[in-house]
This record gives structure tokens, C-alpha cells and sequence, in this order.
């Protein structure tokens, strides 16, 4: 089950809930909403959901992404640069054709999934070069 953070957009919340698209909040699990820190620690530790759904496109560019590969956090992207309607309907349309897909990535190994209006591309984040993260990971 995909859990969404505070940057998805409300009306792609409101739509897949409407359709009984297993999707729950941060506020559904009783996270903190900041920082991403505490959110990912907050799932990490009391919930049994592992895939994070967010727009917030500097999540693998954080100092801690060592902790999404080591502790099984996979994270999926939503990489849409406006916000319209449109823009809404189609996030909301490519989650309920690739979720299900996503979850069996994740199933399979803690990865980054980019997605756009196009598709989807999986990295595992052990794959994901340091100078996109950002960060020294350890072995």
C-alpha cells in the first residue's frame, strides 16, 4: 500500500480514495507531516507501509538515503512540473495502471521510482550514483 505524503496532491488523494485504490495519508498513519525525516522514520518504525508516494523531488537527494536502502523504504516520484487538473487526473490515472506494479518492485527490493506522464523508471537505491544522492553511503 502506498502511503502519501503532505507534497501529493490533494485532488489525487480525493479521486483514488473515491475508487477504493488502497492509498493511505501520512495523516492516515499518524505521521508527522515535517520533516521528511520524521515521516520516513515514523514508517520505518510504527508502520508496516514501506512505499512512499511524494512530488517532493529532493527525497533521493537526502543525506540519509543509506536508511531507505538498509531499512526497505521504497520511494516513488511523481515528477509532473505543473499542477493543473489535467496534471491530476493523470497522476491519479498512472497510479492505478503501475501500483500494483510498483508494490511488487518493492516486494522484491527498497528502490526509487521516477514517474511521469510517460511511465516509470525503477532504480534500486543502491544503484542511485552518489552524485544524485548526494551522500557518502556506507557499504
Amino acid at each position: 500500500m502506498l502511503v502519501a505524503d503532505a507534497d501529493v496532491p490533494g485532488p489525487v488523494i480525493t479521486a483514488l480514495k473515491a475508487l477504493r485504490y488502497p492509498i493511505v495519508t501520512f495523516q492516515d498513519i499518524g505521521a508527522p507531516i515535517r520533516p521528511d525525516t520524521a515521516l520516513i522514520e515514523h514508517m520505518l518504525t510504527f508502520s508496516d507501509h514501506r512505499i512512499l508516494l511524494t512530488l517532493d523531488q529532493g527525497i533521493p537527494g537526502q543525506a540519509y538515503i543509506d536508511q531507505f536502502h538498509r531499512r526497505g523504504l521504497t520511494v516513488v516520484i511523481l515528477r509532473w512540473k505543473t499542477s493543473t487538473a489535467r496534471d491530476f487526473q493523470e497522476m491519479a490515472v498512472r497510479i492505478l495502471q503501475d501500483g500494483e506494479k510498483w508494490e511488487e518492485v518493492a516486494a522484491r527490493y527498497p528502490s526509487v521510482i521516477s514517474v511521469n506522464r510517460r511511465g516509470y523508471r525503477v532504480r534500486e537505491w543502491k544503484d542511485v550514483p552518489d552524485s544524485i544522492s548526494g551522500s557518502q553511503r556506507a557499504n
